[in-house]
This record gives structure tokens, sequence and C-alpha cells, in this order.
């Protein structure tokens, strides 16, 4: 599977998805935490479309934008943010702060996200922090799976998600509408469930702060943000 494929097939689908006003909220909770802290540089890991970054660079934040996805990168450069497409493991100097925002990390299963974990800590000035969400099995099990249709102008999205053993496959098929006609593109993307218990062990951080977040369930978390700071 072509990794970068897979993110710019997702880049593409992103509007018909939404959520946008969802994660507007979660951000919010970031900017709240990050203004508490008052980091001189930030890394906006797994940026996106720019979004974060960009409310971050708007508050006068130092911040850089790294995601491996092409199409997200021209994105986020579009909203006027620092942003380049790029591996963290190729990435040089040195960050406050890195962000890990929208369950970034739960794309790395255990024995990748261990590595992520001292790449990160490694781009960390002393006692530097990473901020990250990571979706709670309540997430996974009842907001994440399922089946969801979407069509527009542009085309007609099936979006298919199964959380089976700790792991969200989840099947993207596209028809994109050109003329008469219509391409179809298909990409699978992986998700792994991590327990806070695996944050507490790590030899990279010291967990200082978890926070429930309900972003799209009222009553139960489907996310747990964390503040971690470098050992």
């Amino acid at each position: 599977m072509n990794k970068e494929a897979s993110l710019n097939l997702y880049a593409k689908i992103e509007p018909l998805i939404g959520f946008y006003d969802d994660y507007e909220r979660l951000y919010d909770i970031y900017l709240k935490i990050i203004t508490s802290l008052k980091p001189q540089k930030i890394l906006d890991f797994g940026c996106g479309n720019g979004r974060l970054s960009q409310i971050l660079t708007a508050k006068g934040f130092d911040t850089l934008g790294i995601d491996l996805s092409s199409d997200m990168i021209e994105r986020a450069l579009l909203r006027g943010v620092r942003a380049k497409q790029t591996d963290i493991k190729e990435l040089e100097g040195e960050f406050d702060l890195i962000i890990a925002a929208a369950d970034v990390l739960n794309y790395f299963d255990a024995l990748t996200l261990d590595d992520i974990l001292r790449t990160i800590c490694q781009k960390l000035s002393p006692k530097g922090f990473l901020i990250a969400d990571i979706n709670t099995l309540h997430g996974f099990r009842y907001v994440a799976e399922g089946l969801l249709a979407k069509e527009s102008e542009s085309g007609f999205l099936v979006v298919d998600a199964n959380f089976e053993d700790k792991e969200l496959t989840t099947n993207f098929t596209f028809f994109e509408k050109s003329g008469e006609m219509y391409k179809k593109e298909a990409q699978t993307i992986t998700q792994y469930f991590h327990t806070l218990e695996y944050f507490k062990k790590t030899d990279y951080f010291t967990l200082k702060q978890t926070l429930s977040v309900f972003l799209f369930d009222d009553k139960n978390a489907d996310k747990t943000l964390m503040l971690l700071q470098k050992k």
C-alpha cells in the first residue's frame, strides 16, 4: 500500500466527510493548553490541511506544519502557514512543543509508535512538551466504526470502517465524476487503539495531564487529550 496515495485520497474526500466544526472545538482545547505553555517554537506533526497551524500562527506562535501528504501540504500552504512535506525523522531543528492533533498517533502500530515517540523526543528541547489526542475504545467502536455514504457534485464516496482486535480498518472508495464518466479510487487506512497505560510507561515522556474530549458524543468521551513532557 502506498501511504502517500492513501493520504492524498483522504485529502480529496475530506470535504465530503466534513466534521470541520467539530475539529474547531478540538483546536480550541489545544489553543488553551498551548497558550498556557507559552512555547517559542511549535511543530504541528501530521498537520493535514493546516487549520490548527493557521490558528496558532494567527496567535503569534512560530509554527511549522509537516505532513506526508503532498495534497494536504498544498492546502496548508494556501492558508498562509509554513508547511512542508517531510518525514519527521528527516526534519532538522529543535522545538519547544510538538503537537499531534486529530488522532495522528493512532495511525501507528505499537512498534512504530515507540519509534515515533523516540523521534519526537529527540526533536524537542529539554523539558519540551508533546500534546496529542488519541481515540478511546468508545470512539473507535461507536463513532469511527460503520458505513458512510456521501454524494456531491464532485462524486460519490463510500466509507466502510470495521474495528476488530484493537484495529480500525477503513476502506475508502471514491467515484470521482469526470464528464459523463466516473473514475474509481480505493484505499485502505488502518488505525490502532492505544491505552493511556502505554503512554504512562514510555521511556521518553512523563504523562503530565489528561483530558477527556467529547467531540462526537455528549455522554461518552471519544478522545483523550494528553500533555506529555520530555524526560
